[in-house]
């Protein structure tokens, strides 16, 4: 396990924890209400010991998250959102483990929402302040206002999925026939 495994499948759990509570639309169709089945599937991203769930103790520090992703480029609006959710859930980072697995660090307790919701904000607090802030994006699609981690190479990712890109592609390709 490289140092950084843990840090990746934080902030890929942030980021779809902000896409369940902050989108209006998500890849061209009304955004569904929050469940906690779509929290817990945000969860598993990060983690396979999945505390009980109540969707309302997620709903504001997802709500945060997305307010913050979102408003970038401005990462000084990004930091101030990520920074006030952090002093909200009382970050503090502890070492901790299961079983034999190796050590890691947590910011709060994994069995409540506001450790879970610590950790969230930790990676994206992370990944603002370093020189990658740049890949946190927002869907260009039509339709789509989820946020998303470009992963690729040359950084020239515009979309959140393959669906918005060939709904953008189609769309394009009508307008060019008509």
């Amino acid at each position: 396990m490289e140092a950084t495994d843990h840090l990746k499948a934080s902030l890929t759990a942030a980021i779809a924890l902000a896409n369940i509570f902050g989108p209006v639309m998500r890849q061209g169709r009304p955004a569904v209400r929050p469940n906690d089945q779509a929290v817990r599937g945000a969860l598993r991203l990060t983690t396979n010991q999945i505390p009980e769930i109540a969707v309302e103790d997620y709903e504001a520090g997802g709500r945060t998250l997305y307010e913050a992703l979102s408003s970038l480029p401005d990462v000084d609006r990004a930091v101030e959102l990520v920074n006030r959710l952090l002093v909200e859930t009382h970050a503090a980072p502890q070492l901790t483990r299961r079983d034999s697995q190796p050590w890691h660090l947590h910011f709060g307790s994994p069995a409540e929402a506001s450790g879970w919701l610590a950790e969230l904000a930790t990676a994206v607090a992370m990944l603002l302040g370093s020189a990658e802030a740049a890949r946190l994006r927002r869907c260009e699609a039509v339709r789509c206002d989820d946020v998303f981690l470009d992963s690729t190479r040359n950084r020239t990712q515009r979309f959140c999925s393959t669906a918005c890109q060939n709904r953008t592609k189609v769309a394009a390709h009508r307008a060019r026939a008509s």
